[in-house]
């Protein structure tokens, strides 16, 4: 018997709407791309930083929601999944009942288009979807907190004077450029060192790495639906009209 529940393991940036798309075309599938509630922003950060009560307390509502909308199989690939709510989720549900896709690109392209959308770490919109430096960090960051916090103010100062302060698009010095790189590239490693501390505390949930370019052939969506087990749900007919396009570019950026 096949998983029931497939999540998602990514940075973001990576492909995870395209993969929900692939998915959601499998029989009896309910597919989301960020399914609410999303659990990220200040639950996030809380959580990441070990003050677990405040996810803890809506994880129950986070449960009905997803099942809820299960039939045959649940899809929710939001990257959110590794920065919070998929460390209690085996609380709730079984973990042989659990599929995870760890989904990756290069990290150079995931870096680029996501200071290019302006969620680097120093936006209102990147605190509520990366990972910025924290206590409890596997990968020691290229700035400590308080050197972060430091440079963080001081681009908040920035778009204060610019007027740019309550607009998504934003101009950058030359620092805050240089530091998002570094700090995006920690974060890109920081996800995938998080994956491997995941599948080491959570060993019976099924796992499976694709990376984006095997995900727009036929052979990598395949792959993960004999992995999973899914062969029951699946028609090759119905996956090709999606394979290889590609969504969320946001390229009003």
């Amino acid at each position: 018997m096949g998983v029931k529940y497939i999540f998602c393991i990514s940075t973001g940036r990576s492909g995870t709407a395209y993969l929900c798309k692939l998915l959601g075309a499998l029989e009896k599938c309910q597919a989301f791309h960020e399914q609410k509630p999303i659990l990220h922003h200040g639950i996030m950060r809380s959580y990441l930083a070990g003050k677990t009560a405040p996810l803890k307390h809506v994880m129950p509502n986070k449960v009905k929601h997803i099942k809820k909308h299960s039939e045959s199989l649940y899809v929710d690939t939001s990257h959110i999944f590794i920065k919070s709510f998929g460390w209690e989720l085996p609380k709730y549900i079984p973990e042989d009942e659990i599929g995870v896709v760890i989904l990756k690109r290069d990290k150079e392209q995931v870096v680029e288009s996501t200071q290019r959308v302006h969620s680097g770490p120093f936006t209102y919109t990147g605190r509520k979807w990366i990972i910025t430096p924290y206590r409890l960090a596997i990968i020691k960051p290229p700035l400590s907190f308080l050197t972060y916090m430091f440079y963080r103010a001081l681009f908040k100062g920035y778009e204060f004077v610019r007027g740019e302060r309550n607009q998504i698009e934003k101009t950058y010095p030359k620092c805050i450029v240089k530091y998002s790189k570094k700090l995006l590239e920690w974060y890109y490693d920081e996800t995938y060192a998080l994956a491997e501390k995941y599948k080491a505390q959570y060993p019976n949930i099924t796992y499976i790495t694709v990376d984006l370019d095997g995900l727009n052939t036929i052979e990598g969506v395949e792959k993960i639906i004999q992995t999973f087990k899914l062969e029951h749900l699946y028609a090759k007919a119905k996956i090709l009209p999606y394979l290889g396009q590609k969504t969320n570019l946001k390229l009003e950026y």
